[in-house]
């Protein structure tokens, strides 16, 4: 029966297989599919019961509290501040908390009873609330309700302050019309002073009641002790004052002694916690009930939201269950189907889509793909004859790509830095150049640049590092003063004469070839790798030099390159060895910009000494000229002339000594 099986199998093409191996993994799954669907109804019923409950009654209730504390804070702003946009956001939010309770009334028959009872007690609670808002807004309007101590300021206090104020007007009136005595004065004067302090003890009064600002009582105490002080005054001269002013006195200390009375009970009023009647009813009834409320509220949404994961975890669990059962009855069903698949796709499917996607890859560009070699059969030969084509294709196009970009990079890199060097016109900047573009061509992380002197010697004169931040020679105009750089290195040995080949620039300048190390810690024949060795704990690893020689091969100097970085990681790597050819083309066209900027200064030099030699010619044959000219010779001859004369006096003139002799 199995080679039946088996022969039946290897009779069928390709594409009946496969269509006789996912028929039946189709049917496989949808079998499954339709099982798991079938038992997965009750629980998907659950928990659609559940949401359509539990969630819009969690919800209601949540958006009832915010619409409960929208509607307390604007009763408080408008309490505040008085502004009539407060009491038309109440409005709307007293109208969404209704639109919430509403809703919870129509959830009400899914509830249970003690939600049921939460409801009810809300809405009671509600009722009496409700009636607040709209008494504490008509409380808010009217000063003189609200602010008891404010009342009685303006009802007692003012007929009491005003009636002391306008009798004492009169009795100073009164006491204007009288004889002008000294006497007459000073008791008029106290009578002012009397009604001045009254008046500012009621203004500072005012102000403290309408303002609760405790300064206020400093100024209304400081009046009243003003005024009593004023009062004791003119109560001990109401013996100078007529019959008519001192019932008009004594009418003025009955009113005053009233009026002080009041000051008292205002502060009391105001220092207690029913200054304001809108805002004591506003904390002790308002705030209590919307508490109550909110308590309600969120005992209604805690409760519904625990129902609510509870049912879900139900559900949850309901559904694991069906899972479990949808499981266990189609895993035959699903091992019957996996393993026809594997077989098919082990045989056929898998060797044909790998070996597509290798060839993809290919044709995509990617010549390292490798296709793998599964069988003896037509597949497998194809994949060996993939792979032999590839690894020749492989070869092929390295070595085209490497002799194409070492073309392009001479083309296109070294040649242009080599025109841009030979236009240099500074030997400094010259020299600096030929290091800079050589460190960045090869991504170092530092550089020297030697050249040969005269007694064989290589001398340090361009610096650079960029880990070290070292930057010396060239246009920078800093001497080379770091003592592991500043000494030439000697070719030769200065007492055997033998060539020094221990450090790699030496090494270099004395055998005119190239020197490419990866790792310093190997190369242990050479003691210069650690050129910028003294700078800290830092050590170089790799290092590349390259010997300058003109056209007759002489090496006029090396450039010295080291720790060559990944830009990408930024890690030390080996100078690659096409960058070294790259370099040795570059240090030709280099050297060809010295050699030729060496002999351009040479011929400016001897041009230069031509001139000096042309222009003391010209000078001397001008001399001559001017010497034997006529008018020269006459001049010349006056001269002589002219001397003579000079001397014959002195000639005829007796000596002293003879004179005096």
């Amino acid at each position: 029966m199995k080679n039946f099986r088996i022969t039946f199998l290897k009779d069928l093409k390709i594409g009946r297989k496969l269509t006789l191996g996912f028929g039946i993994l189709v049917v496989l799954t949808l079998a499954a599919v339709v099982f798991s669907y079938a038992g997965s109804i009750p629980a998907t019923r659950n928990i659609e019961r559940t949401n359509d409950v539990r969630f819009p009654t969690a919800l209601a209730a949540s958006e009832a509290q915010t619409d409960l504390l929208r509607m307390l804070g604007d009763v408080r702003g408008y309490l505040a501040l008085g502004e009539d946009s407060y009491r038309a956001s109440y409005a709307q939010a007293r109208q969404n908390f209704e639109a919430d309770l509403a809703e919870l009334e129509q959830l009400s028959p899914n509830l249970s009873p003690e939600n049921r009872q939460r409801l009810d007690q809300l809405q009671a609670t509600f009722a009496e609330w409700s009636t607040l808002p709209e008494q504490l807004f008509e409380l808010r309007d009217d000063q003189l309700e609200r602010e008891p101590a404010y009342r009685l300021l303006a009802t007692d206090g003012i007929l009491l302050g005003g009636t002391v104020l306008l009798q004492t007007g009169q009795l100073i009136e009164n006491q204007g019309r009288r004889e002008a005595t000294a006497e007459n004065i000073a008791l008029l004067a106290d009578m002012a002073e009397f009604q001045g302090s009254f008046a500012s003890m009621l203004s500072g009064l005012r102000g403290y009641v309408t303002t609760r600002n405790r300064a206020f009582i400093g100024e209304y105490e400081g009046n009243l002790a003003a005024n009593q002080f004023a009062w004791e005054r003119l109560d001990e001269q109401r013996e100078q004052l007529t019959p008519g002013q001192q019932t008009a006195l004594d009418t003025i200390a009955q009113n005053r002694e009233e009026f002080l009375q009041l000051p008292d009970q205002m502060f009391e009023i105001l220092e207690s916690d029913r200054w304001r009647e809108d805002l004591y009813l506003f904390s002790t009834r308002a705030v209590v009930l919307a508490n109550e409320m909110q308590q309600l509220l969120a005992e209604m949404t805690r409760d519904q939201t625990e129902l609510l994961e509870r049912d879900l975890e139900a559900s949850k669990q309901g559904l694991i269950l069906t899972n479990q059962q949808t499981l266990v009855a189609g895993v035959f069903a699903i091992f019957l189907g996996v393993a026809l698949a594997f077989i098919f796709w082990s045989t056929i499917a898998g060797p044909v889509r790998r070996l597509t996607g290798v060839a993809q890859q290919i044709s995509e560009g990617d010549l390292e793909a490798q296709a793998k070699v599964e069988s003896k059969d037509e597949i497998g030969v194809l994949a060996r004859t993939f792979n032999t084509m590839t690894g020749r294709l492989r070869e092929t196009l390295l070595q085209v790509r490497k002799e194409k970009t070492r073309a392009d990079n001479l083309l296109e890199v070294v040649i242009p830095i080599g025109v841009e060097l030979a236009s240099e016109k500074d030997f400094n900047r010259l020299l600096e150049k030929m290091l800079l573009e050589a460190k960045s061509f090869c991504h170092a992380d530092g550089g020297v640049l030697y050249l040969l002197t005269q007694d064989n010697r290589l001398e340090f004169v361009i610096v650079r590092h960029d880990t070290l931040n070292m930057a010396m020679g060239g246009s920078t105009g800093k001497d080379i003063t770091y003592t592991q750089l500043s000494r030439p290195l000697a070719l030769y040995d200065e007492d055997t004469g033998e060539p020094n080949y221990h450090t790699i620039a030496t090494h270099v300048a004395l055998t005119g070839a190239s020197l490419n190390i990866s790792d310093a810690n190997q190369a242990g024949q050479f003691s210069g790798t650690e050129v910028f060795g003294r700078a800290g704990s830092y050590h170089t690893t790799s290092h590349l030099a390259i010997p300058l020689k003109d056209s007759q091969e002489k090496v006029l100097g090396v450039m010295h390159l080291v720790d060559a970085k990944d830009p990408e990681r930024n890690l030390v790597i080996p100078f690659d060895q096409n960058l070294q050819q790259m370099m040795e083309s570059f240090s030709s066209l280099a050297v060809a910009a010295l050699e030729a900027y060496i002999r351009e200064q040479n011929l400016r030099q001897e041009i230069q000494q031509l001139r000096i030699e042309i222009d003391e010619a010209k000078r001397q044959r001008e001399v001559e000229e001017i010497v034997e000219a006529d008018t020269f010779q006459s001049l010349r001859a006056r001269a002589r002339d002219l001397r003579r004369r000079r001397q014959q006096p002195k000639q005829d003139k007796p000596d002293e000594g003879e004179s005096t002799g």
